[in-house]
């Protein structure tokens, strides 16, 4: 799972159970406790924080970074640069060309951000304004509604 400094899990035990439940999901989607799992991943946080991944896809992702990241990368014009964190998200989603198809599971999400995002009003991007409760506990995961995603429902942390 990728998280950042300033991405704490929310409500104590409550934050830490909503994690297990998304866990176990991903255990549970292994068919057969095969390694390669059915489900893409989860997502509990924002941004780049929260993303949780089978180890059965660093390698290609790793890969994908590095070509997104390549100044004389061979990428279609047609394929638009993007933040390494939307990146990643794009994979999980199987929105990304460059990575492997669709599992047919989705990605777990949890219905409401279960980590804090205490640094957002210090971001290094100047176009966003400080913003001290954007993104933050409890707040509806971007993702809910999407139809590429399996929902978690958090509501009882607030």
């Amino acid at each position: 799972m990728l998280v950042e400094d300033d991405f704490p899990l929310c409500g104590d035990e409550a934050g830490r159970n909503a994690l297990r439940t998304v866990m176990k999901l991903l255990e549970e989607g292994r068919e057969g406790r095969s390694a390669i799992p059915t489900r893409r991943g989860a997502f509990i946080g924002t941004g780049g924080s929260g993303l949780v991944f089978h180890r059965s896809l660093l390698p290609i992702l790793i890969h994908i970074l590095r070509t997104h990241a390549d100044i004389s990368s061979k990428i279609p014009p047609n394929i638009p640069t993007r933040p390494a964190d939307v990146v990643l998200q794009d994979c999980l989603l199987g929105h990304d060309p460059l990575c492997p198809p669709e599992h047919p599971g989705g990605l777990i999400i949890t219905s409401r951000l279960v980590m804090d995002h205490i640094g957002g009003m210090f971001s290094t991007n100047t176009q966003k304004a400080a913003n001290s409760d954007k993104w933050r506990c409890g707040w509806r995961h971007a993702f809910h509604g999407m139809n590429e995603v399996d929902v978690v429902v958090v509501d009882d942390l607030w």
